[in-house]
Formats: C-alpha cells, structure tokens, sequence
C-alpha cells in the first residue's frame, strides 16, 4: 500500500510552496483533482507526468457524489504506488473522506487558502463555507462570511437570496476571481459579475449593529435586552421584577390565542415574539440578580424535549399517537420524581384558572382509567342541560351557553365560579389520592383494573 500526500496547489503556480513542489517532484504518481490551474501548467513545465480527475465532473449528479468518486479514485492509485493528491484547498470535500479511508498513510501539505487576499478584509469571526451548501449555511450577521466556489451566476443567485435573509441587501461585500484583486459591490449584486468559476469568493463582511439589520435572531433578542436593562437602559425595563411581570405573561398568552382564532398568520408571529419578549426579560432580569440566565432557560427545554420524547431519543417503541401520550406521562413521572398519579394531578398549576385547571386535572386522571364512569354520568347531566338550546349549533357553542348559565347562577347566589370550581379540582384530587391509597393498599394497580372496579374504589372513598 502506498502513501498519500494530500496538497494544497492554490489557484496559480506562484502558489505552490516548497515543500508542495518537492514532493510533487518526488516521483510519486500526481493526481490534480482538476487541471483547470497552475500547478498543471508547472507540472508540464517540469516535465512531470499527471492525470485529472475532470472527467469525474460529468459523470456526478452532485458535488457529494463527487467528493466520494474523487477520494475513491486517489484510494485505489495508492493501493500500489505512493500518491501525491493536488486540490486548490485542502478544505475539498474528498480529502476528509481520504484522510479518513488511508488513516496513517494520508499526510496533509497546506497550501495557500483559496480566499487568498480577500482576507485582508477580514475583521473577528469568520465562517468559511462552499456556495453549493447554501441551503445549509448557518449565519449570523455577527460574523464574516467567506464564500468559496461560485463558479456560476445561477448559484451566485441563490447564495445572495439566503445571505439577504441574514446580511442587509445593501451591505458592501468583496468579491474575487482567482488572484485578482478583491472588488467592492453591494450584496444585492453579487450575481451580476461579468464571470464566474471556480475560483470565484465573496466576503460578506459583518454586521454587528441592530440597527442597521433588517432581520433579526434570538441572540439579538437577548443582546437588545441586556442593552435595555443595563445600566444607562430603559428605566421601565429596568425596574421590572419576575412578579411585576406576571400579568404581562398571562395577557400575551392570550393574546397569541386570538390571533390562533382569527387564523391571521401575521398577527401570530407578531404575538408570538411578544411571548418570547417575556422569556428574554425574565431571563436577563434574572441573569442579572444572579440567577439563570437565558442558556438555562433554552437547555432546560431541550433536556425535557430529549428526556420525555425517548421513542425518538432513545430505545422506547409506540405505535401511535396515544401511546406516545402514555410515554410522555411516564417520563414526566420519572423525570418530576413521582411516585403516585395523585402527585400528577396536584402537579397542574394552581395559577391556572379554574376552568383550564379542571379540565387538566379531569384529563390526567382520565389517562388511568379512573373515574371513566362519572365522566358519563356527566356529560349526560350537561346533554339534558342543553336539550332546550337551538338546534345546529356546534359543541364547543352548547358548551359555553351550558358555562355562561352557570356563572348566572353563581350571580345570583353572589358565588364566585373560579373559587367554587377551585375548590371542587381540589376536592377532586383529594379523592383521587384517597382512591389510589385504598386500591394500593388492596394490592391492586391502575394499569390492571378494569373500569368496574376503578368506579368501586371511587364511589368508596366518596362515602369515607
């Protein structure tokens, strides 16, 4: 098996470095990944023998393809001589691959980066990706974007479609073709140069003031917020507490429910940022008294997501969407450290208001089987309640004139409904508790009773 040299050759043969020309004239067998440069013109000169791999161009569907014909083809040349590999940028696609297949045998020369002068534009973090990745470009106007390989006007287009949605149309950016000069043009004309191949890279510089942007992400947010309640910031952020902030939550929430009703996407994404508004204040209000700051916030969620979803994170199976539901409250269970379904129904925030408080209790104790039987008992009371209402109106209609009569007769009773209801979720959970003790101290279990005996235990603890 022979070695593998992987060069850097750069775009012009004044680019090749000494140790590149010394093992190119060592008399291993050369491949250039294309002759489209001036290593092939330095080689011919020398008198050196080599091959392309251009006709690889033609026979791939896409660069990946490409990138694995390329490597292939230098691994089986090293299977019998030693190697010595030529590409403008040791950042090609096919050299990890071969670094990877050849292990030890694989050594990397570095030549001169293909961005060449333009990185004497450059100013703090830069992100270096191919245009043929950009529907994958990961951006943020904090950083330089350097670009390699726009080697065609329609990919030009496409590139400035997605760094527009990130940099300001206008923003003044460089561009370069081989080893010319580096050339200022304003973003929105970057696919209007006179050529393009595959030595051409654009520098899309940073943009690092919020004002200036015409888009923006979540670490603007927050950076928008620390400014805000810093020192010199706004005196009403600055004077703001997680319990001033309470109702300001609450009324956000709501309001992201009315524009879900009025089924106007843009008044969703608008309501919804005034939600996230909330999360960044009490993130930053907390990361300054010491607290959590907004990294807890974002890793806590995702360490719940990951958790709970173990069917997709782990080595648990469902076949449909309830068994999911049933996972899901499994994990929660193991994840909050509980040991009874009564924990889960105490669980539900008593912050909610009654109403939603309920029906949440209702569902959890539901999803165990217990109490199936008054819940028809129920909902025959509420169809009776109903009968005399008009005709052709839908459920969720009947229901809330069913609710709104109700609240008429807490009126005249001079009864507050969200303390009642209150009081009876609370009731409710004490004798679900009570039911759950009883059938344990019988031996017996919620996942292996049958609804006959769960409505037993349940009428029992109702006459304790």
């Amino acid at each position: 098996m022979g070695s593998i040299a992987i060069i850097g050759t750069g775009w012009t043969r004044g680019q090749l470095t000494l140790e590149a020309a010394e093992i190119l004239e060592g008399g291993a067998k050369v491949l250039l990944h294309t002759e489209r440069c001036g290593c092939a013109d330095w080689l011919r000169e020398k008198g050196i023998p080599f091959e392309s791999l251009d006709a690889l161009y033609e026979a791939c569907e896409d660069f990946d393809e490409h990138a694995r014909a390329a490597a292939d083809a230098v691994l089986r040349a090293a299977e019998t001589v030693d190697v010595a590999y030529g590409v403008f940028d040791i950042r090609d696609r096919s050299v990890p691959l071969i670094v990877e297949a050849a292990g030890e045998r694989a050594r990397v020369i570095p030549g001169p980066p293909a961005e060449g002068a333009l990185l004497a534009h450059l100013r703090g973090e830069t992100r270096a990706v191919e245009a043929s990745d950009w529907e994958d470009f990961h951006l943020t106007p904090r950083e330089n974007c350097l670009i390699r390989e726009l080697d065609s006007r329609e990919l030009a287009a496409e590139v400035k479609l997605r760094l527009m949605e990130v940099y300001p149309e206008e923003s003044v950016i460089w561009l370069m073709n081989g080893d010319d000069a580096p050339v200022p043009m304003p973003l929105y004309e970057l696919d209007r140069a006179e050529r393009y191949d595959h030595r051409t890279c654009a520098l899309i510089p940073a943009e690092r003031s919020v004002t200036a942007l015409e888009r923006y992400d979540f670490e603007h947010l927050n950076e928008i917020m620390r400014r805000l309640c810093g020192p010199g910031g706004c005196p009403w952020d600055r004077a703001q507490t997680h319990e001033s902030l309470r109702t300001c939550m609450l009324e956000e929430a709501y309001e992201v429910i009315d524009a879900i009703d009025e089924g106007d996407t843009d008044h969703l994404y608008d309501e919804l940022g005034d939600v996230l508004l909330q999360v960044a204040i009490h993130s930053e209000l907390a990361r300054r008294h010491g607290e959590f700051d907004i990294g807890d916030v974002t890793t806590a969620i995702c360490e719940k997501m990951i958790h709970r979803h173990t069917h997709i994170f782990g080595d648990d199976h469902v076949a449909d969407a309830e068994a999911v539901s049933e996972l899901w409250s499994r994990n929660k269970m193991a994840e909050r450290g509980q040991s009874s379904h009564a924990e889960v129904l105490r669980g539900v925030t008593r912050a909610l208001p009654a109403l939603l408080r309920a029906v949440k209790v209702l569902k959890r104790s539901a999803e165990v089987g217990l109490c199936d039987a008054d819940a028809a008992a129920l909902a025959e009371r509420c169809a009776k309640l109903t009968a005399s209402l008009a005709e052709g109106e839908d459920a969720e209609a009947r229901l809330g004139d069913a609710l709104m009569g109700l609240a008429g007769v807490a009126r005249l009773l001079k009864l507050d409904p969200e303390i009642a209801l209150s009081g009876a979720v609370n009731r409710f959970i004490a004798r679900f508790d009570a039911a759950e003790r009883e059938i344990a101290e019988n031996g017996g279990d919620f996942g292996h009773l049958t609804p006959q005996t769960l409505s037993y235990y349940w009428d029992l603890v109702k006459l304790l």
